[in-house]
């Protein structure tokens, strides 16, 4: 399993954060290997959602934390420390994925809206299921907030 920040798109608004999720089958029997895809793309068994579920959250400079906690973004918790003008959400953009007999291939996309405040933007994953503990990635705000500030309008 791997969890790869592919990239960012900047918008004068926002920022779409792009991910992929990587699964090799290893040395998992048909059903095994089967039953490990359900889970890969987010599928519940028999109705049950798994406390070692995938979770997506984001840790913003001004100490918001937002979370993406369901199977295909069906539902945003946001726990705002700020009771600012603009308090932040965070939903999944789609994505899809693919694969075969031996390896799936997951793309994931987050949209923040507005965009982040000065300060690290911390992207946070943790998937028990498949050995991920909580991991970050941080990146600069100030360069996210100084590139939206270069955007221009596509056409008129």
């Amino acid at each position: 399993m791997v969890i790869a920040l592919m990239g960012a798109r900047v918008y004068s608004d926002g920022i779409e954060i792009l991910l992929d999720r990587h699964l090799r089958r290893g040395g998992r029997d048909a059903r095994e290997w089967q039953l490990a895809q359900m889970d890969f793309n987010g599928h519940f068994h028999m109705g049950e959602r798994s406390p070692d579920r995938l979770r997506w959250g984001l840790a913003l400079g001004d100490g918001q934390h937002l979370l993406v906690d369901e199977a295909f973004g069906m539902r945003m918790d946001q726990d705002s420390s700020d009771e600012g003008p603009a308090p932040h959400t965070v939903r999944p953009t789609g994505g899809g994925g693919n694969g075969g007999g031996d390896e799936y291939v997951m793309h994931d996309g987050l949209w923040l809206h507005p965009l982040p405040p000065e300060g690290p933007l911390e992207i946070v994953v943790k998937w028990p299921a498949f050995g991920v503990a909580e991991s970050r990635v941080v990146l600069d705000a100030g360069r996210i907030r100084a590139l939206a500030a270069s955007v221009r309008p596509l056409w008129p």
